[in-house]
């Protein structure tokens, strides 16, 4: 069956800290939607009278049992902030952390419609919290929507892209004039009162994968291959990880005899033996679901002891990070929330 919404899941990553190794690979503590503090904590009024940045590593993961592929996913702010702080996201590595992410990232945000639209317009303006963000861009795809959340039924939402010259976007202080493409032009008309427009992360196809593959053996093959060159597209593109307990993890294979073997990860360990005779599965505990499956099928030549297959997985998730800015001297607000939001199609 196709991929569910409530098969949509946000997780925290493995360190939730201010420090530089905040972030890291992908952990098992789901995010609960719509719960206090669940990503941010309160802010003491030291911290708003001082002002602050700070981010938060999060992932969107497509957790399928199917191994179904996500595609042509979009991440964006779907609603800002309604207090004085803002925030803005930017997509990062599934081992990133906050002392290793990229320094400069494109932001993604939102702002509110200035002035109302009509079908058919070209262009729009659009109010920002604060311009040096720079979170629209030229290229750009933005989303446009006066739904009152995500999942509302009724009201209009559209994606549309930003034509790709500088002109395309023009500055006022927080105020940005939108040139749309060539050809596009809005299917809808929108209140500037209640529309929301958003710069979107276009994230392609999202499923859980493997690369870096290596041979190390005389005459030993995996998939019809031998380490001699790339690794071919028809091994990369095994649906060999599971979506649900699949990890980031580099895996290495050490044969024993010529048909038996170990399996460790760079962080997990042992787990395991198997043999060629055999589909491999090893259990990740947290989910009892396989890491991976390495087909019996796949094994070709001889192989001996001390040979060694290693290959990466990665899951079928989104690194996130959020950038959070408090102005100094920022008042306090009850209930203050950003809604994160994601967009596909199932396979």
């Amino acid at each position: 069956m196709p991929i569910e919404s409530s098969q949509i899941l946000s997780m925290k990553s493995q360190v939730v800290s201010d420090t530089s190794a905040n972030g890291g690979r992908m952990s098992t503590v789901m995010i609960p939607d719509g719960v206090k503090n669940n990503v941010w904590p309160d802010v003491p009024a030291s911290e708003r009278t001082s002002g602050s940045t700070k981010y938060r590593k999060t992932f969107l993961k497509i957790a399928n049992p199917d191994n179904l592929k996500l595609f042509d996913a979009r991440v964006f702010v779907e609603t800002p902030t309604p207090g004085g702080d803002r925030v803005a996201i930017f997509q990062g590595t599934q081992t990133d952390t906050q002392g290793t992410k990229n320094a400069t990232p494109m932001l993604y945000g939102c702002g509110t419609l200035n002035a109302n639209v009509s079908i058919g317009a070209t262009s729009l303006q659009v109010n920002v919290e604060e311009q040096t963000d720079w979170i629209f861009n030229p290229g750009q795809l933005i989303r446009i929507a006066n739904k009152t959340s995500v999942a509302d039924l009724s009201g209009q939402e559209e994606f549309v892209r930003i034509k790709n010259i500088p002109a395309a976007v023009t500055w006022n202080g927080n105020l940005v004039n939108l040139t749309l493409a060539d050809g596009a032009a809005l299917e809808n008309s929108f209140l500037a009162a209640n529309t929301r427009v958003a710069s979107v992360m276009e994230c392609g196809d999202i499923w859980a994968k493997t690369d870096t593959w290596g041979v190390s053996s005389a005459a030993g093959t995996y998939g019809g291959w031998n380490g001699s060159g790339s690794a071919p597209a028809t091994l990369t593109d095994l649906r060999m990880v599971d979506h649900i307990a699949g990890i980031e993890q580099t895996w290495t294979i050490t044969f024993t005899s010529a048909t038996d073997f170990t399996c460790a990860g760079d962080t997990v360990g042992s787990v395991g033996t198997g043999s060629r005779n055999g589909a491999f599965s090893p259990t990740n505990p947290d989910h009892s679901r396989p890491y991976f499956t390495l087909s019996a099928t796949g094994w070709g030549g001889t192989w001996a002891s001390g040979n060694i297959l290693t290959f990466k997985t990665h899951p079928a998730a989104i690194p996130l990070w959020e950038k959070r800015v408090i102005p100094a001297n920022t008042p306090s607000l009850s209930g203050n929330r950003v809604v994160v939001a994601i967009s596909g199609e199932s396979e």
